[in-house]
């Protein structure tokens, strides 16, 4: 029985399906709400000059391999069963020589390029030459199962990337299955919408704040909260800006720098419930 089944096994993980035909997957994917999978594989792909496998153990200096960048994601990542039995809920394309439709659509120079794209073609990860299967496998296994909540915000951004409403609604539905480095791209972009008032800003750059916070880049979320202060330091929004100063600086362990801010906050703001807020997170970290 054993020797019955066994070849069933290895038949049904034997390789990515890999299509040309990029408008036929493009449709397929869209109709089952399936995620894309594209290799961007040029006629001069990679370099002679590859990372030996983590397993391997240390390169010796001056170590070369002839195997190139897309060999080794063709023979160690997209031929491993782990990566093919992963990748079976993406519609995979390769993207070769000839048409460069694509690599215009998603800006693409360097090969091997590897992007995840969602079920209307909207970037979600790339990977730039060779990236170990371990780390590869990851990457497939933590794209959502479900893009049902954001077909809406999907097929806006297939046709205005700048689509602010798009752009924000995609970044919360990507924090909210935990891909908050999604999230962080998708609001930065968010900063650059075009006509976008100072309100507009500073609602971008409260999420996007609160999102680098969580993400554990309280530094980072500093200097996104500041620089929004920067355009109005007493206007509409300011409070929660200065909140988030005081936030991350707790985060941090910079008490003192958490102290300034709320200072500025409650100098400024006297009568706002974040200044209150300011108040309570001080007090509970001398705890």
């Amino acid at each position: 029985m054993l020797t019955l089944v066994l070849p069933l096994v290895l038949a049904a993980h034997d390789a990515i399906p890999w299509s040309k035909d990029y408008t036929r997957a493009f449709t397929e994917a869209e109709e089952h709400r399936a995620p894309l999978l594209i290799l961007f594989r040029g006629a001069t792909c990679g370099i002679v000059n590859a990372p030996r496998p983590p397993d391997e153990g240390p390169r010796p200096e001056g170590y070369r391999t002839e195997r190139t960048d897309c060999d080794l994601m063709q023979e160690d990542v997209f031929e491993d069963a782990q990566v093919i039995a992963a990748s079976r809920r993406f519609v995979p394309v390769l993207v070769g020589q000839g048409d460069e439709t694509l690599n215009s659509r998603y800006q693409v120079i360097v090969s091997p390029t590897t992007l995840i794209a969602d079920p209307w073609g909207n970037e979600v990860f790339r990977v730039v030459g060779y990236l170990p299967r371990a780390k590869f496998q990851r990457i497939l296994e933590v794209v959502p199962a479900d893009f049902a909540p954001v077909e809406h915000f999907g097929r806006a951004l297939r046709a205005n990337g700048r689509d602010l409403r798009a752009l924000m609604g995609t970044a919360a539905f990507y924090e909210g299955t935990g891909l908050r480095q999604v999230s962080e791209r998708l609001y930065e972009l968010a900063l650059l919408a075009p006509a976008l008032d100072l309100s507009g800003r500073r609602e971008v750059a409260t999420a996007r704040g609160l999102n680098l916070l969580l993400m554990g880049r309280a530094g980072d979320a500093v200097k996104v909260f500041e620089k929004a202060l920067t355009e109005a330091p007493q206007g509409p929004g300011s409070d929660v800006l200065l909140l988030g100063v005081v936030n991350a600086h707790l985060t941090a362990n910079k008490r003192k720098d958490a102290e300034t801010a709320y200072a500025r906050l409650a100098r400024t703001f006297p009568d706002s419930p974040y200044t209150k807020r300011a108040k309570v997170n001080l007090d509970s970290a001398k705890k």
